[in-house]
């Protein structure tokens, strides 16, 4: 009988180990179409949407500027290890494995090891006494034996919605430090904007100053009206003004560049790198079924997963619960005793429960479980929506910026030779010493322009890279 009742436990065992609960599978929303390629058009070289030829997104010059840049990559492994929102994330992974841990057994057999010994006085009437003290031992020692057999499958639902769980926390840890790297990229790329446009406001306030104290000396001799004199101060005191706030900006940044790297916020100086060109275009024919990839999307997707089989688990609480229960072990008055064969013991048993009167309780968890699946399609379809929206938005972003810069690119050209004409004019005294200035001063207003458009191409290059599900980790 002992090794009958082993066997049978270990066979117990094997079987539910092997019907482990396993993840839940995607499905598609039918409610929602998708189309095969994008809508916009990053370029007019965006239109070959059936091109065999496709450059991978990541083939590019641009992104090599970041990939290779020790001062920024060392910047976002930091942040990773330190960044506060990660180690929450973190948190919350290892939370839902262990959940995970805690239910997963509920599949298996309970096993109890029960250990008892009691010792009692009793009072036995009789004739010729009224009472006798009398003493007995009762020891025990058992193995006990519980399991819920999962025929309805409601056991899995619960392991499978845990299981969902985790693999929602799993994504979303790895959307934040996704989200962490790219914020950490674009504070180091506005804080290295900043710094080229500080460079030539300084030069842009070096000229305004010889070309006020021009205008001063023409005051003082008669040759101008006082407006034209006082005008110029204001142009000056403006140049000097716009670059404290830039100086403000780029402390501030640096303190926000801090914090995301897990260091306390102060406003650290880095070498300043000039920002590059964009010269390549978005390759065509991205397929827009790549963006489902993007583990924040893969987040909410398992959440809904889980609504699924929650909702299935509520169902099944309608039906009757089967469980097995048996014990075996050694009953004996005597302690050393306790392990002869003789004193053996076992039993086993079936225990059927069907909820009868609950008070509506079932139906409402099922009630309840429905609109939260309703709730997660919705949320679902949204979040996917919003991300298309993020790509299409950059990808018309992409064209547009693409085209005013090669216009102001256009302008700037020109302004050097405007600038270069007047140079040489005044240098063989052809020329007035105010229109070089001015022409000067004209050439870095271009050059700051050109620079905040170049900027603006980098960022939004990175805001499609994120929003494409692509990862600066």
């Amino acid at each position: 009988m002992h090794r009958l009742f082993t066997i049978s436990l270990i066979l117990i065992a094997g079987i539910l180990l092997c019907a482990c609960a396993t993840s839940v599978k995607q499905k598609e929303l039918k409610t929602m179409a998708i189309p095969d390629n994008w809508q916009s058009e990053s370029s007019s070289q965006y239109t070959d949407k059936d091109s065999t030829d496709r450059m991978d997104f990541t083939d590019s010059t641009w992104f090599d500027y970041f990939e290779n840049n020790t001062q920024l990559q060392a910047l976002i492994e930091q942040g990773i290890l330190s960044n506060k929102d990660l180690v929450i994330a973190s948190s919350r992974v290892d939370r839902a494995l262990a959940e995970l841990r805690v239910i997963q057994p509920n599949r298996l057999p309970t096993v109890d090891i029960n250990a008892q010994g009691k010792r009692q006085k009793i009072n036995e009437a009789s004739q010729t006494l009224l009472s006798t003290e009398a003493f007995s031992n009762d020891y025990t020692a058992s193995l006990g034996l519980r399991w819920e057999i999962d025929l309805w499958g409601s056991l899995r639902n619960q392991v499978q919605f845990s299981r969902a769980q985790l693999e929602s926390s799993q994504a979303n840890l790895k959307y934040a430090q996704m989200s962490i790297a790219s914020q950490i990229t674009k504070t180091w790329l506005s804080i290295m904007h900043i710094q080229g446009q500080i460079s030539l406001l300084e030069e842009h306030e070096k000229l305004q100053s010889l070309y006020l104290k021009s205008i001063e000396e023409r005051y003082q001799r008669g040759l101008i009206f006082a407006e034209l004199y006082l005008y110029e101060k204001n142009k000056t005191q403006a140049v000097f003004e716009t670059l404290n706030e830039l100086y403000t900006e780029r402390d501030q940044l640096s303190r926000s560049l801090a914090l995301l790297i897990g260091e306390y916020p102060d406003a650290k100086t880095l070498s300043y790198q000039p920002l590059p060109d964009l010269l390549e275009t978005i390759p065509a024919g991205i397929p827009s079924d790549l963006l489902l990839n993007r583990p924040d999307l893969i987040a909410i997707e398992r959440q809904l997963a889980g609504s699924r089989v929650q909702l299935k688990s509520a169902k099944k609480q309608r039906l009757p619960k089967i469980s097995l229960t048996g014990a075996l072990g050694n009953a004996s008055p005597e302690l050393n005793n306790l392990i002869d064969s003789s004193n053996a013991f076992w039993n086993v048993g079936v225990n059927l429960a069907q909820p009868l009167i609950n008070y509506g309780r079932i139906n409402a968890n099922i009630r309840a479980s429905k609109a939260q699946l309703l709730e997660a399609e919705a949320t679902y379809e949204k979040v996917i929506l919003n991300a298309f929206m993020e790509v299409e938005n950059a990808l018309s972003n992409e064209s547009y910026l693409q085209d005013i810069h090669k216009s102001n690119t256009l302008v700037l050209d020109q302004t050097k030779d405007i600038a270069a004409i007047n140079k040489t004019k005044y240098k063989e005294g052809n020329g007035e010493f105010l229109n070089y200035l001015s022409s000067k001063i004209a050439l870095v207003q271009s050059q700051r322009q050109n620079l905040q458009l170049k900027y603006n191409k980098l960022k939004n290059r990175i805001n499609l890279y994120l929003a494409l599900g692509y990862s600066f980790i």
